[in-house]
């Protein structure tokens, strides 16, 4: 089988989703031909006004490379493509935004799939199947490229209700996907209220990202936590992720639990450093690890705190029940439903009282914490092992490239 993965963003830019097409991309490519089309490997230093343009006309440029068996086609736009795609700097003056989001919007796009359907055409010569992370433009004009070819095109959308990818343009886009994958069977219900046929969508998680071993010990020495509680927080330093809601629990956890230390690990963001600047010795701020170091953090914490609003099925909470860790979760749609409805951890929101009331109980009940810890380890087990995750999307995808199933698109795009 020949599978083409497209995905916004690739390694090296470090998040879920990334981690998430990475490894499956390399499990496939143990049987299979893969390849990954990606516009970021990088984050974008931009301002906030200019951030909706970092995935098209402000995207660094990036070079095409081979990770490991995976050949990976940096979509990042020439100058020539920059000159054409200029009228999408539209979307950026801010009164426009403001008034007019969603016409800007499918005007970029107009501008936008002139310059990638073409290039994605030209990657989709003896692929079998399209397995797109995500949607917007690049999801929309790979989905375009597809059809085009007659070829079998799958979505995980990674919707957050209500936030994001649950606009008309994109509830379209999943409607026209042979096959949509949900991360939990809440997403699956929110799926299913926007519109998507149910047939069409399938549940599959995903699965954490580990080393072969991990040396919690040495973490500890070489950053002065031995004997202490450790709460660890990894992801980038964003508010919706709940970095920031964090840092302003932790005096309210030192009043009840004092040695408690706070470890931060994860990218910043512009502003954030700001954040850390004359923090209490019991604040550790390590910005961008290696995936040892992070692993390493994770086998030496006590507690796994990310009390995220925009997460659906964060790869981070698997890796630290990986290692037996309780975690903190947020209340972002389906979180609540996978730590607590697994009696993994406990679901809080970023309200400080609330958020360090939580990490005291557990702080202070450590049987219970462990307990938890291992119910979650027990799931990741179960459901969202490496082999079991990889196992399902290889089923998926013979499914859609079956001769009857072939048949069927190619005659719905010639009706």
């Amino acid at each position: 089988m020949n599978i083409l993965f497209v995905s916004q963003n690739y390694h090296p830019f470090v998040g879920g989703i990334e981690t998430h097409v990475r490894q499956v991309a390399h499990e496939l490519a143990k049987k299979h031909t893969v390849k990954v089309a990606a516009v970021n490997f990088q984050p974008t230093q931009l301002p906030v006004r200019l951030q909706v343009l970092s995935g098209d006309l402000l995207a660094p440029s990036f070079h095409s490379y081979q990770d490991g068996e995976v050949a990976v086609t940096a979509l990042t736009p020439t100058w020539l493509d920059r000159v054409r795609l200029f009228p999408i700097a539209v979307r950026a003056l801010p009164v426009l935004q403001r008034y007019a989001y969603q016409s800007l919007k499918q005007f970029g796009y107009f501008w936008y799939k002139f310059i990638l359907v073409p290039k994605l055409e030209s990657l989709m010569q003896d692929v079998d199947v399209v397995h797109c992370l995500g949607g917007e433009y690049l999801g929309w004009a790979a989905q375009a490229a597809a059809h085009k070819r007659g070829i079998p095109f799958v979505a995980t959308p990674f919707v957050h209700p209500r936030q994001w990818g649950d606009d008309q343009p994109n509830i379209e886009y999943y409607q026209r996907c042979e096959a949509v994958i949900a991360l939990l069977e809440s997403d699956r219900q929110n799926l299913l209220d926007i519109g998507v046929p149910a047939e069409k969508i399938h549940v599959i998680g995903v699965s954490p990202d580990l080393p072969a071993s991990t040396n919690p010990q040495s973490f500890r020495q070489q950053h002065g936590l031995e004997d202490v509680p450790v709460v660890l927080y990894i992801g980038r330093m964003m508010p919706q992720k709940g970095a920031k809601a964090l840092l302003e629990a932790a005096p309210l956890v030192w009043e009840q639990v004092p040695n408690t230390h706070f470890v931060f690990i994860g990218p910043a963001l512009p502003g954030s450093e700001k954040w850390f600047e004359k923090q209490d010795a019991r604040v550790h701020h390590l910005g961008r690890v290696d995936m040892q170091t992070k692993a390493d953090a994770l086998a030496g914490c006590d507690i796994f705190c990310m009390p995220s609003i925009s997460e659906i099925l964060p790869t981070v909470y698997l890796e630290a029940w990986s290692y037996g860790k309780p975690v903190v979760g947020g209340l972002a749609h389906g979180l609540p439903e996978l730590v607590e409805g697994n009696g993994a951890g406990l679901a809080s929101s970023q309200k400080p009282v609330e958020l360090a009331g939580n990490l005291t109980m557990l702080l202070r009940e450590p049987q219970q914490s462990q307990k938890m810890g291992l119910l979650g380890k027990q799931l990741v087990e179960q459901s969202y092992s490496v082999a079991a995750v990889t196992e399902a999307l290889e089923i998926l995808y013979t499914e859609q490239i079956t001769p009857d199933n072939r048949t069927i698109l190619v005659g719905s795009l010639v009706g």
